[in-house]
């Protein structure tokens, strides 16, 4: 599998760029706005229906397709007519081909520092995820955060968080509330961030309700 080390020099993070991977063919074929299929011989393919946003797959191993090196795949256009057998919404595919593209990184284009939400849940049911994706869900449509402080509030590995985040950023589920290119500039440590973090009565309260789920 492809294994990218690209490292932010500020924040010292690893990221993975989308171009690298099916992710990225599946964006610029959105935005051409053409019906295509995408082949990774002997191991499935995608049809994409941009104008429906809309795809239908047939996919062996989902996390050995979506961690393919985007050069493998092989594209054709379809005809303009042509409609999806057992159409699904595009948004899960994105989130999809993220998670397992992630590998525990962060999608390049974004930073731990950056305040976050969640505008809706996930159909988590339909997708891949990890034992605390419907925790780190529930915070994030609650309340905006940092995407640093995620992991140390729910006390689960940054790893964890940087995959589901990476999905639901490439979904479309996630809002970026505002940026903090100081903090980046200067690679403020996670702790000195922690008290103007929102931990006040407000947070305790929701990580009391969302500690069982």
């Amino acid at each position: 599998m492809l294994q990218d080390n690209s490292v932010n020099p500020l924040a010292g993070e690893k990221y993975f760029p989308p171009a690298d991977y099916f992710l990225g063919l599946a964006q610029r074929i959105l935005s051409s706005g053409v019906n295509t299929r995408i082949v990774l011989e002997n191991r499935g393919e995608v049809s994409l229906f941009p104008a429906r946003y809309e795809y239908s797959a047939d996919i062996a191993d989902m996390a050995e397709f979506f961690q393919t090196p985007a050069a493998q795949f092989k594209t054709s256009s379809l005809g303009p007519t042509e409609k999806p057998q057992l159409p699904k919404h595009v948004g899960e595919l994105l989130w999809q081909a993220a998670f397992h593209a992630s590998q525990g990184r962060l999608v390049e284009g974004i930073s731990k520092y950056d305040v976050v939400q969640f505008r809706r849940w996930p159909n988590l049911p339909h997708l891949p995820k990890t034992a605390n994706t419907a925790r780190i869900c529930a915070l994030l449509t609650r309340h905006p955060m940092t995407i640093m402080l995620v992991h140390r509030q729910l006390g689960i590995d940054k790893e964890e968080v940087y995959s589901v985040y990476s999905a639901a950023h490439s979904a479309g589920i996630a809002s970026m509330v505002s940026q903090n290119p100081q903090a980046v500039a200067s690679d403020v440590p996670e702790a000195a961030l922690e008290d103007t973090s929102g931990k006040t009565g407000l947070f305790r309260s929701l990580f009391s309700k969302i500690s069982g789920l």
